[in-house]
């Protein structure tokens, strides 16, 4: 029974250690990912206020005042009031994307940083 079990153990972990080769970053390329996350990290923001904002704003617009099925109520002054209404909504919904996404990045920058003295 033992025999077995020591069989079937040493059989798994050869196919498991040669089944994961991993190929160490070197440290250049923990670097260079590094720049690129600290790049998106600081730019994330300005992108979700003047990129990510007016597309959803563009959007919202769109969809009040041309997405009503009736043709004759689209493009009524109130779908468009409304459509103002959701603006600032929107705009602040693109900058928490931004936010979000700059949060992600410093992380993903912090990681290839610990991974360069830990050799991942």
């Amino acid at each position: 029974m033992r025999s077995y079990f020591k069989v079937i153990v040493m059989v798994s972990l050869i196919i498991f250690i040669f089944s994961n080769c991993v190929y160490a970053h070197s440290i250049r390329h923990h670097l260079i990912l590094m720049g690129k996350s600290l790049f998106k990290f600081t730019l994330s923001p300005l992108y979700g206020i003047f990129i990510k904002g007016p597309r959803n704003i563009k959007e919202a617009y769109d969809y009040e005042v041309y997405g009503d099925e009736k043709s004759e109520k689209r493009g009524l002054f109130r779908k468009k009031l409304f459509a103002l209404w959701r603006a600032p909504g929107e705009e602040t919904k693109g900058l928490i994307d931004g936010l979000v996404d700059s949060a992600k990045a410093g992380g993903q920058f912090l990681k290839e940083f610990i991974s360069i003295f830990f050799s991942d």
